[in-house]
C-alpha cells in the first residue's frame, strides 16, 4: 500500500464509519472517521462487533486517529458499544470538532442557548419514559440521537495515547501523527453561534420556549390551539399522559429536537487531507450554513478533490448544488470518487433521504459508491499517488 491510498466505507444502514489508510513517509497511517449509527429502522448495533474487528485487523490493533466529527450517535455510537476491542487497541490521537471540548459553552457564552435546547431534550426525553409515553419511533429516533450522550464523549476522551485534538477551521495538526500528509480544517467555526445568528437566533429560542414548557409540563394556555379539533384518548393512556402527550406536539417539542440536530449538524469536523497529488475531503453532516460560512471565510479552500464523502448521508442540505462545481467539475468525471453512507426510507417525507436530484448531480461528476443497498459489510476505494 505503500503508493496506495485506500478508504474503506462501512455498511450501517443509516450511519458513518470510514477506515481511511494513506501512506505517509515509511508509515501507513490509519485514521477512523466516525463510527455510528441510529437505533429503529435506520440500523441496529448488529454490525458493530464485526467492523470493529475488522479495524483492529486492518490496522493491527493500531489506529493512528479515532475520530468523530460531531455529536451524534450515527457517528459516535460504535465505538462506546465495542470498548472491549477499542480498550485493546492503540489509539494515538482523538479528533473531535471544537465544540465537543469540555469548557466550550464557559469560553462561547454565544453558544450557549444550543447548551441549553440539548439539556431540556434530555429533561423531555427523561419524563417521557418516567410517564411511559410511547412516542413516534421517527421521534424518538431523533430524540436519542440528540440527547448529550456523555458518556459515549467522556469515553472517547479517555480513549487516546497522545491526546484530543479540538479542531476548528485553520486549527493546524502538523505531527499529530503526520509528517507528509498535509490535513486543512475547513470547519467548524469556533463560535458555533454565527450559524445561528439572526433570524436563527430567534427561532432557537423560540424552540426553547417550546421545549421549556413541554419539558417541565406547564399548563401555561398560551400553548393552546382552541380552534383545533381534540382527537379522543386512546384508551391505554391516563388523562394526564394524554394531556402531556397532546400539550408536547402543540407546543413545537419536535421542531425543537429538529433544531437542535441542525445546530449539531453544523458543528461537523469538515477536514482536506493531501497526499501527495490527492485530495480527500471528509464533511461530517455540515449543513448549508457550514458551507456558507467557509465560503464566506476562505473560499480559495474549496477546490477540486479526488474524493468526496457526502454530507449529511446524501439530504437536501447537505451539499449545496452549486459547490459542486468547485469540488467535483465534471472535467474530472473519470478520476474522481464519491462516497455517501445512507439509507432510503429513513428520513423524510417531505425532502426524503438521500436527495434523489443531488444522487444524480454527483453521478455526473464522478464515481458514486453508496451504502444505500449494499449487500456486502464494506465497500474499499483506492486511489493511487
Amino acid at each position: 500500500m505503500a503508493d496506495k491510498i485506500r478508504i474503506r466505507m462501512y455498511q450501517l444502514g443509516f450511519g458513518d464509519c470510514y477506515l481511511v489508510s494513506v501512506p505517509d513517509g515509511s508509515k501507513t497511517r490509519h485514521i477512523c472517521v466516525d463510527f455510528g449509527n441510529v437505533a429503529g429502522k435506520g440500523g441496529g448495533n448488529a454490525p458493530f462487533q464485526m467492523i470493529a474487528e475488522d479495524i483492529e485487523k486492518e490496522t493491527n490493533g493500531h489506529l493512528d486517529v479515532a475520530i468523530m466529527t460531531h455529536e451524534h450517535l450515527d457517528h459516535m455510537e460504535g465505538y462506546y458499544h465495542q470498548r472491549k476491542i477499542f480498550n485493546k487497541m492503540t489509539v494515538d490521537w482523538v479528533w473531535m470538532s471544537a465544540p465537543s471540548h469540555p469548557d466550550y459553552y464557559d469560553n462561547f457564552p454565544n453558544a450557549r442557548p444550543v447548551k441549553k435546547l440539548q439539556d431540556l431534550t434530555d429533561s423531555f426525553h427523561r419524563q417521557m419514559i418516567k410517564r411511559r409515553v410511547n412516542l413516534a419511533s421517527s421521534f424518538d429516533t431523533l430524540l436519542r440521537n440528540n440527547l448529550s450522550n456523555v458518556d459515549r464523549i467522556d469515553y472517547l476522551r479517555n480513549l487516546p495515547k497522545e491526546d484530543v485534538l479540538y479542531l476548528s477551521r485553520g486549527k493546524s495538526v502538523r505531527g499529530k501523527p503526520f509528517q507528509n500528509v498535509k490535513c486543512r480544517v475547513l470547519a467548524p467555526e469556533k463560535d458555533m453561534s454565527v450559524y445561528y445568528g439572526g433570524t436563527h437566533a430567534q427561532h432557537l429560542h423560540h424552540m426553547i420556549n417550546s421545549l421549556t414548557v413541554a419539558a417541565g409540563g406547564s399548563n401555561d394556555s398560551r400553548w393552546e390551539f382552541p380552534h383545533v379539533k381534540k382527537s379522543a384518548k386512546p384508551a391505554q393512556l391516563s388523562d394526564s399522559d394524554w394531556k402531556r402527550l397532546r400539550g408536547s406536539i402543540m407546543r413545537g417539542a419536535v421542531e425543537g429536537v429538529r433544531t437542535i440536530d441542525r445546530a449539531k449538524n453544523n458543528t461537523s469536523l469538515v477536514f482536506q487531507l493531501t497526499i501527495g497529488r490527492r485530495r480527500l475531503l471528509f464533511t461530517g453532516d455540515a449543513e448549508l450554513e457550514s458551507w456558507d460560512m467557509l465560503a464566506k471565510k476562505n473560499r480559495r479552500w474549496l477546490e477540486p478533490v479526488d474524493f468526496l464523502k457526502i454530507s449529511h448521508h446524501g439530504s437536501h442540505n447537505g451539499t449545496p448544488l452549486d459547490l459542486l462545481d468547485s469540488l467535483l467539475p465534471k472535467r474530472r468525471k473519470r478520476s474522481a470518487k464519491i462516497m455517501v453512507s445512507t439509507q432510503r426510507n429513513v428520513y423524510g417525507t417531505k425532502n426524503p433521504v438521500p436527495d434523489e436530484a443531488l444522487m444524480i448531480e454527483l453521478k455526473k461528476r464522478g464515481k458514486l459508491i453508496s451504502t444505500d443497498g449494499l449487500t456486502k459489510p464494506w465497500v474499499d476505494v483506492t486511489l493511487s499517488l
